[in-house]
Order: C-alpha cells, then structure tokens, then sequence
C-alpha cells in the first residue's frame, strides 16, 4: 500500500470498533502498519484482519490503557516489533450519560480514567518513542463537549475539555523535539452503536440542530485525523480541529414566517 503513511507505524487506542476502526482501516489504507490497543482483543483482531485481507500490516494487543505497566510494556513491545512509532491516535474512550446530581465517585473515577488519565499514560509512553527519533504526531480525540454545555455530561465533558487542555501543553513541550501534537473534536458521529440508539423523533431532534442538518459519517472523521496525523500537516501544532457540522458555531436560527 501506498500513501501518506508508507513505511510509518500508526498506534491507534479503542482500534475494535466505531470511530477507531475506521480511522485504523484509513490509515492502512494510506500505507500505514497499525498496532491495535483495546480491550475488546476480537474487535481489535477483527480490524487487523481487514486490514491484512486488503493488503496491510496490523497487530493486536489486548491491552487496558489505564494501566501504566500494561501500557508501557505494549508500547515497548510495539515499538519493537515494527522499529518505532510515527503516529498515535488517542482514541479510547466512554460516554456514559449520567445526570450531575447522580454522578458516583467511582462513575466520575471510570471515565475520567478512561477518557483523560488513557490519554496521558499512552501519550506519554508512546512520546518517549518518538523523541529517540525526534519525529511523531499524535491526534487526540476530543469531544464538542469540551466546547458546548450539555445534560449528563459533566464527567464526560470534563474529561474532553482535559484532552483539550492536554493536547496543547504536550504541543507546547514536545514541539522542540519534534512531536507535533493536536487534537479533533467530534460532533454526533453516525456509528452502528449510535444508530441502534437513535429513534426517528432523537434523530430528527439532532440533525435540526446542526446547520449542515445531518449527523457526521465515521469515514469524515477518520479523514480529519489522518490530515492531521500526515505530511499535510506539518506546520499544525495544538490545534483542536472541530468536526461537526457547525454545530459548536452556535447561533439560534430564527423560525420561518410563513409568506
């Protein structure tokens, strides 16, 4: 395979389904080997094994990202096997939906920890990679509710607006050694999970919303990570790219009068 990523090794977290594994058979299909961090190791195995029946290079790893020994032997482990790390994508992550008043110490620990502390232990791990060649990028996935107000949402939006804040001051510091850091945020992203959870009425309710007047397509995504992940990008450090249809733009539309 040919592309963007030939001869580089891509590291993508929560690689098993949904938005990973579309950013993961994106980046294969631009040339990339990928190593496969999940927890669900048959979801991890089945993204590689796309990956290999179109050509590529992929490995799996069961591994828990909030673990920091499970995560730096995996690295280390990775690392090895394909001679580095070019890129990482940040991508695990939960989004439970829990009112603020009901929120549990151990739900707000959970989340945070997968979300935020995942981010920060892989982050760091996979850096002290890149530094011995003084090459990298990483892309880390946010969320519009870093940015917006929403109900339920305050430990997830908590951990989104903490990648945000991440991202920049690991640009910031890593920039002099040649690691480029940013971040996207997503806004409602059509998956197989979220469609099941959609009814006509949420849908519709959701799609009024944004001004592009439709919900975001997995591979849209997949291609604003990969941009940012590429050669393309090269001069981009600590920006968070919004993709989300213009939802975060704000603005109220004004009902239309009849005549």
């Amino acid at each position: 395979m040919a592309g963007r990523f030939s001869g580089q090794t891509a590291l993508i977290t929560g690689g098993g389904r949904g938005i990973g594994q579309e950013v993961a058979l994106r980046l294969a299909a631009e040339g990339a080997r990928l190593t496969i961090f999940d927890m669900n190791l048959e979801g991890a195995e089945e993204t590689c094994a796309r990956v290999k029946n179109a050509g590529g290079d992929a490995r799996a790893w069961k591994v828990d990202v909030t673990s920091r020994d499970a995560v730096a032997s995996a690295v280390k482990s990775a690392a090895a096997q394909f001679g580095g790390i070019d890129v990482l994508v940040n991508n695990a992550g939960i989004g439970w939906r829990i009112p603020f008043l009901d929120i549990t110490d151990a739900d707000w620990s959970k989340i945070i920890g997968t979300n935020l502390t995942s981010c920060f232990i892989v982050g760091q791990e996979v850096a002290r990679v890149m530094v011995t060649k003084k090459h990298g990028r990483i892309v880390n996935v946010a969320s519009i509710n870093a940015h917006i107000g929403t109900d339920h949402q305050a430990a997830y939006a908590a951990s989104k607006g903490g990648i945000v804040a991440l991202t920049r001051v690991m640009a910031f510091e890593l920039a002099p050694l040649g690691i480029c850091v940013n971040a996207v945020s997503p806004g409602p992203i059509e998956t197989a999970l979220s469609a099941m959870n959609l009814t006509p009425v949420t849908r519709r309710a959701r799609e009024e919303r944004i001004p592009q007047g439709r919900l975001g397509k997995p591979g849209e995504l997949a291609a604003a990570i990969a941009f940012l992940a590429s050669p393309d990008a090269s001069y981009i450090n600590g920006t968070v790219l919004v993709v989300d249809g213009g939802l975060v733009s704000g603005g109220i539309r004004e009902p239309k009068v009849p005549g």
